[in-house]
């Protein structure tokens, strides 16, 4: 393994053991295109498009027309720190939009797979559009993705639109919103000012959404036919939309990618025990009895200072406003958002967090780490004998090594088993489609000793040319992988028109079956294999969903 790898990720065991269910790699700004790229095509630096506040100017590369940093909400700075989002005040002549704007302020937490710095002035959002095509419709399809990043790193201009733009013949728009302390923070002091109080990462979200509605028509989409989607934590945070009552009628479709929401114990917290992190944050700032002025009088550097150790588990408030008192019975219930669900998984999220787990140890896991590990996931989720369960249910020798075994557990209760869980609560409220991603031979970008198989986040690249999740290794796809990259751009972009399409077929809960992608031709597979594959008799039996 290594060893300049495991050094620069030595600071992230909290994020494997504690908060890496929600984790996708944010990768450095302005990485470059390694397939796809547009470098030799002439480039147009005045394409003009109309807003609801005046005119912004893109360029056009490559046969997209592209728009980058376009306000969606004032910068929440100030006296608008913690506060909603607040509309754009109107602009007089034309606004330059060729430049990507600073991402939400985060810290290098995640360490290789992140970048310290960004500023709060962050609501900000990009647009591409292909260039017309004969048979195109008149307004085209909507895709919008919401980054990951454990809800505390990332940022929009981390994902080329081009692909899904030219292949899927869409609008894609990729959004920045508030991240770590700025976008999750609840205190008593802010709670008294009378306003929705906590989330306001989710709050910047739908207000992205409703500039969506209002805007997108003058970029030649279809507010009529949006699909919101996101991988990892950007995936929970589509789930949290699709539950939540603030988000009504901004989309009609979700792709939630490996994104397991919050079934499992200890994914989301109360309003008082929120506010319990912020009276913890506020305390370690010198502010024993803060009050919102003095909350807001606090410097960026010194809040992200303080958040990795108030905020990171449990980043997710129950609200009961923007985010549901219970996202399962909001589920059960069917007060939920669409029209249709794709969601799945790729077929070894475990290797990448395994991976993490034997970078920060710097060594590879042995039969005690691997206990060791289990231990620890007991204590979070309270469920007695867990370790001893598991181990039984994968032992190490039926693995090739610990790290293998351990991978499989997490693969297995983080993402397959809730995942599914998620889309069988869902079958009789929406259409739901199920997938699951594999190619043994996709692009890594973290080094292990062990095969990973398809890990957590290696699917991104299909979808968006060039993703890495670190600043120096490359995600070049074969020609074959190429293919596949576009088709899954077609399906991605086409919800609307899944159906008719004939390729990703319903899920059916009475006669489950899923799409098979990432190795030539998309199949639909009886779901039985994937279920044996993924222990599913095991983990019902066991508490923590």
């Amino acid at each position: 393994m290594s060893s300049k790898f495991s050094s620069r990720l030595k600071k992230t065991l909290a994020v494997a053991a504690a908060a890496a269910w929600l984790i996708i790699p944010a990768v450095l700004p302005n990485q470059q295109t390694m397939v796809y790229a547009a470098e030799a095509q002439a480039v147009s630096q005045n394409v003009l498009a109309n807003t609801e506040n005046g005119q912004v100017r893109g360029f056009a590369k490559g046969g997209v027309r592209y728009w980058r940093g376009i306000p969606y909400a004032k910068p929440p700075v100030g006296e608008l720190r913690w506060r909603p989002p607040v509309k754009v005040d109107n602009w007089h002549g034309v606004l330059d939009a060729t430049e990507y704007k600073s991402e939400a302020a985060q810290t290098g937490y995640l360490g290789v797979f992140a970048t310290a710095g960004g500023s709060e002035d962050c609501l900000y959002l990009n647009v591409a559009v292909p260039e017309k095509q004969p048979g195109d419709p008149d307004k085209l399809p909507v895709f919008v993705w919401i980054h990951g990043g454990a809800l505390v790193v990332g940022a929009g201009s981390d994902y080329d639109p081009s692909l899904l733009a030219k292949e899927g013949r869409a609008v894609v728009v990729t959004i920045n919103y508030r991240l770590g302390a700025f976008g999750y923070f609840a205190h008593p002091a802010l709670d008294a000012e009378g306003h929705a109080a906590v989330n306001y990462g989710v709050m910047d979200q739908i207000a992205a959404l409703e500039w969506v509605q209002r805007n997108i028509e003058n970029f030649g989409g279809d507010p009529d036919n949006v699909t919101i989607s996101g991988e990892s934590s950007g995936g929970q945070s589509s789930q949290i939309l699709m539950a939540s009552p603030k988000a009504k009628g901004l989309f009609k479709n979700i792709i939630a990618m490996s994104s397991p929401v919050m079934y499992a114990n200890g994914h989301s917290i109360s309003r008082e025990q929120a506010e319990e992190k912020g009276i913890g944050l506020a305390k370690a700032a010198g502010l024993e009895n803060a009050t919102a002025e003095e909350l807001r009088s606090l410097s960026t550097e010194e809040i992200l200072a303080l958040e990795n150790n108030y905020l990171l588990d449990g980043i997710i408030t129950r609200d009961g406003e923007y985010v549901p008192s219970s996202i399962a019975e909001a589920f059960k219930n069917g007060e939920v958002n669409g029209v249709r669900l794709g969601i799945g998984n790729v077929q070894n999220e475990g290797s990448f967090f395994a991976a993490l787990t034997e970078s920060i140890a710097g060594k590879n896991m042995d039969e005690a780490a691997y206990r060791t590990n289990l231990e620890t996931l007991e204590k979070q989720y309270a469920i007695p004998g867990f370790a001893d369960k598991v181990m039984a249910e994968y032992p190490a020798e039926a693995y090739g090594s610990p790290a293998e075994a351990y991978a499989q557990v997490i693969t297995d209760s983080w993402f397959a088993a809730p995942i599914y869980r998620i889309a069988d609560s869902l079958d009789s409220k929406l259409k739901v489609y199920y997938y699951e991603f594999s190619d043994p031979q996709c692009p890594k970008y973290v080094a292990t000793d062990f095969e990973q198989g398809t890990a957590h986040t290696y699917e991104l690249p299909y979808l968006f040319p060039g993703f890495h999740g670190s600043s120096d290794i490359g995600t070049e796809l074969t020609p074959k992988q190429q293919k596949v990259a576009k088709q899954m751009a077609k399906i991605w972009t086409g919800m609307s028109k899944v159906d008719e399409q004939g390729i990703w077929k319903r899920f059916d809960g009475d006669h489950a079956r899923y799409l098979k992608l990432g190795q030539g031709k998309p199949q639909m597979v009886d779901m039985k294999e994937y279920k044996q594959r993924h222990h599913f008799a095991f983990w019902q039996n066991i508490n923590m969903y």
